[in-house]
């Protein structure tokens, strides 16, 4: 025999404590699922199941429970997330930590070859270029769709220069890149036999000017005021202190520090070690006082109890790990907005500024090239010179005194 509604939200409500969610957010639920009561009862429904969640939500919000939560408008989201919670308990016993808004998955009619080519970019590319190709690859396929060109075979020029036309909004950087994954895709078709004409040469050329760029930089007195402005008598700044310490001391990649394990810590050497999900090398780091310190206070008085093996975790419930495209924007941008800084169309403000900002700084100090591309664990010096154009020191030094 089915549980009773109010036997299935006894339940959902005892995991709720027992994965530690905030009290507020369970009393939402309750709120939400009262009212559910409510329309069960009148209604004369006498088992909750996924019918009856659909035509509550529909008659609610006159959207269905398929369409992405983040669209819906007003408290609908917080009712959406009510109905699923008691879903997954349904199904499968648990509660899953968020939703997936978007369906990544590949129309079937473009496989097999879209499928080799995702296997061929998953085994010779870093996870972030996988995650960029995808991307590309859903917008293309999903033009083609609208279109009804199904058939890859039947790609023509006309095709791919309407498909052009359509992404003429984005700027030229995203250009660059969208060209070099049609002609990667369209160059893995040509070998493959899936087209017998080569369509990567009717892809426009773009002129990209990443080497005329200036990275965006931040200089050490506001890097000192970022730092300044970080709560850390609260757990959540004592984390996010401690993570732009990773990038401001160590001028780490996000993807890195959002990776970063327990067991990456050796304290009796006082030293730490990653390998770079980029580039794949290995990298040791000597732990530096004030890291030290920002760790042990995290790890006696900020990360909450969890078994998650890495170092930085979620202090919402459940205290998971980040999730792996989280980019934690939100959290240097809340810094970064409490002091003052707001010139955001002049320079870019994620955590990879402060990779560029510790590479200028080390630059302005008289640090070699080569030992600016060792700490930053890139592969050449030719890849750090893009960082000659914000060192200022450097710069004045070479400027012509007027008469």
């Amino acid at each position: 025999m089915s549980a009773s509604f109010e036997e299935l939200t006894g339940a959902v409500d005892r995991l709720l404590h027992t994965l530690q969610y905030d009290r507020h957010t369970i009393a939402a639920y309750h709120r939400f699922w009262n009212r559910l009561s409510e329309f069960m009862a009148h209604e004369g429904i006498l088992e909750f199941n996924r019918e009856c969640g659909e035509r509550y939500y529909f008659q609610t919000y006159g959207i269905t429970l398929s369409e992405p939560s983040k669209n819906c408008p007003g408290d609908s989201r917080h009712c959406h997330r009510a109905i699923t919670v008691l879903l997954d308990y349904q199904n499968s016993g648990t509660i899953y930590r968020r939703r997936l808004s978007k369906d990544h998955t590949f129309d079937e009619s473009f496989q097999p070859a879209i499928g080799e080519f995702m296997a061929f970019v998953d085994g010779s590319m870093a996870r972030t270029s996988r995650r960029q190709i995808r991307s590309r690859m859903e917008s293309f396929l999903g033009f083609l769709t609208e279109r009804g060109c199904t058939d890859l075979a039947k790609l023509n020029r006309q095709t791919i220069l309407d498909y052009w036309k359509s992404r003429s909004h984005v700027c030229r950087t995203t250009q660059v890149y969208d060209a070099y994954v049609l002609r990667k895709f369209f160059d893995f078709l040509y070998r493959h036999g899936y087209t017998v004409v080569d369509n990567s040469v009717f892809v426009p050329n773009v002129m990209g000017n990443r080497k005329g760029q200036i990275p965006s930089f931040y200089t050490a007195d506001e890097i000192t005021t970022l730092l300044s402005n970080v709560d850390r008598e609260n757990p959540a700044g004592k984390r996010d202190y401690a993570i732009l310490l990773f990038a401001v001391r160590y001028g780490m990649r996000v993807g890195d520090i959002r990776e970063l394990k327990l067991s990456d810590i050796d304290w009796n050497s006082s030293a730490f070690s990653f390998c770079q999900g980029k580039t794949g090398k290995a990298m040791t780091f000597p732990l530096l006082d004030d890291v030290a310190t920002a760790l042990i206070d995290y790890f006696q008085n900020g990360r909450p109890e969890t078994s998650c093996r890495n170092i930085f975790v979620r202090h919402n419930a459940p205290y998971d790990a980040f999730g792996e495209d989280d980019n934690l924007h939100y959290i240097i941008n809340k810094y970064m907005r409490l002091s003052g800084f707001t010139d955001f169309h002049h320079r870019k403000h994620g955590l990879h500024s402060l990779r560029h900002s510790i590479a200028g700084n080390m630059l302005d100090q008289g640090v070699p090239m080569p030992a600016i591309t060792e700490v930053l664990g890139q592969s050449s010096t030719d890849t750090t010179m893009i960082y000659t154009k914000i060192g200022i020191g450097q710069l004045r030094s070479c400027a012509l005194e007027v008469d």
